[in-house]
């Protein structure tokens, strides 16, 4: 009995282990909590384990299993992650391990996340996918909720360990380090809920419980949205709802002169619709906010009394009363971007090649062109160049042109298989587009080891196995084969497909 029971545990542990699902369920929600004030400084031993299994599912379900012959478009993978390799050695005398580092974990994101599509068809996929969302939806919720209850017991902020909660340099924060991770948080939040309803509803799971769950955990999230103050954050929130428009005006368009010059026009007035109106939302939540703080804690005197100027003349000034507005204290439209921008043009303008590997643009920086100010250059793609040069950029930008060509193709090609979804490729798609304006103002693409690109490349794999199940389906119709006999032709089909791509 003993030999048996013990037999059986190993087999569940490596069955738990040998699961993909697992290690993303996992990971994500090791990185969610990675942003949090205090508990960040703990994520490096867990981030060292997670790092030792995924490397162990590589090998065990990529190479050994071969599912990477069913990754699409790993050629381009796998040339980017050579030559990102090559230029780890060019520069191994400084950070080398970082560096290392840095591949191995955009491995994770090509293989494990985006590569989701290749473990799983539609169906099983989107379940995935919903779990960890609703992971995702769940966390981001009750730290918002933390977080407003700390903004309204310390309408100033206070601080712990170091750290700042509640609110910093005018701007929600709440229980994590940065306004602008915070506000990607609630975002995120909101977006996870609209693509469960989505979801859920077109495969009959949707209750009306969950439903009203997600209008709640919605509006929370859009409110530690608004008080965050981060324009990056509104800016992705807005081309999401802009994508939207764009596929419903254009997805049924006729050819025509005028009728593109029409749906050109009411996009554009869609458009400017929706930025005012988020802009005078945000407003006002945050006018309203900061009206209701000021009524629960009095204004605090931040200066007072009595100044002399040199010609001995005696001015008498008011006390000065600071209030929470929750707009940006830093007038600087760019907060500094534009320098940052500049100087990694000049470190690229020396390594046009094979760039100087992500550990070592500060050491670079300092080295060559008189200081580079953070590694975080808050753009993803002048991340991608600094970092691995013209050739990883390249071949990025040739993987990033192929999944966008794919996505919008078929969300206007297969329009009635979009439709039975509940059209949930087109709002991923949405998300998608939107998510690569937001990274052009933050580091979040690809070599940023934060949640934030790892769900990002997670839901691409999602959007990738609506797409290959759409094209499975039109070809397997497009041979005129018997309904009986489908399901046998629909797996050498897959197979087919798979070895073509």
């Amino acid at each position: 009995m003993g030999k048996t029971a013990v037999n059986k545990t190993g087999k569940k542990l490596v069955g738990f282990l040998t699961d993909t699902a697992n290690f993303r369920f996992l990971f994500v929600g090791a990185l969610l909590f990675a942003s949090l004030n205090v508990i960040r400084y703990y994520f490096y031993v867990a981030a060292g384990i997670l790092m030792i299994w995924a490397a162990f599912l590589f090998g065990y379900n990529m190479i050994y299993r071969r599912r990477i012959l069913r990754v699409r478009n790993r050629r381009i993978i796998l040339m980017f992650l050579g030559f990102a390799v090559l230029t780890c050695f060019l520069r191994m005398s400084t950070n080398f391990f970082a560096n290392i580092y840095y591949v191995i974990w955009m491995g994770i994101c090509y293989f494990l996340f985006y590569g989701i599509h290749a473990d799983k068809s539609k169906r099983p996929c989107a379940r995935e996918v919903c779990r960890i969302f609703d992971l995702v939806n769940i966390v981001t919720t009750v730290m918002m909720i933390i977080g407003l209850v700390l903004l309204f017991m310390y309408p100033k902020g206070f601080k712990y360990g170091g750290d700042v909660f509640a609110i910093f340099e005018n701007r929600f924060v709440g229980i994590i380090f940065n306004a602008n991770v915070t506000g990607f948080y609630a975002l995120m939040g909101v977006i996870c809920c609209h693509l469960l309803w989505i979801i859920k509803r077109s495969s009959g799971r949707l209750t009306k419980k969950s439903g009203a769950f997600y209008i709640i955990c919605s509006i929370i999230n859009l409110l530690a949205m608004f008080l965050s103050d981060s324009n990056a954050t509104l800016l992705m929130l807005i081309l999401y709802l802009c994508f939207i428009c764009f596929y419903a005006i254009f997805r049924g368009y006729k050819k025509g002169f005028f009728s593109i010059l029409f749906r050109l026009i009411a996009l554009v007035l869609a458009c400017i619709v929706i930025f005012a109106f988020m802009l005078g939302l945000r407003t006002l939540i945050q006018s309203g906010t900061s009206f209701v703080l000021s009524s629960i804690s009095p204004h605090t005197t931040i200066s007072t009394g009595v100044k002399t100027v040199p010609d001995g003349n005696v001015i008498i000034r008011p006390d000065t009363k600071s209030r929470t507005t929750f707009e940006h204290q830093n007038t600087n439209i760019d907060s500094g971007r534009f320098k940052i921008w500049k100087q990694s043009a000049e470190l690229f303008h020396l390594f046009p090649v094979l760039g100087v590997g992500k550990a070592n643009m500060v050491d670079y920086g300092k080295e060559y062109i008189g200081g580079l100010r953070y590694e975080d250059l808050h753009n993803g793609l002048f991340t991608i160049a600094v970092s691995y040069g013209g050739t990883g950029m390249l071949l990025f930008m040739i993987l990033a042109l192929t999944v966008a060509k794919s996505m919008l193709k078929t969300i206007f090609r297969y329009r009635s298989e979009n439709r039975r979804d509940g059209r949930a490729l087109m709002y991923i798609t949405a998300f998608c587009s939107a998510y690569c304006v937001y990274s052009m103002v933050e580091v979040a693409l690809l070599v940023d080891i934060s949640y934030r690109v790892v769900i990002f490349w997670l839901i691409i794999g999602l959007a990738e196995s609506y797409i290959r199940s759409y094209e499975h389906k039109a070809l397997i119709n497009s041979e005129n084969i018997p309904e009986r006999s489908r399901s046998i032709h629909r797996v050498a089909a897959y197979l087919y497909h798979s070895q073509k791509n």
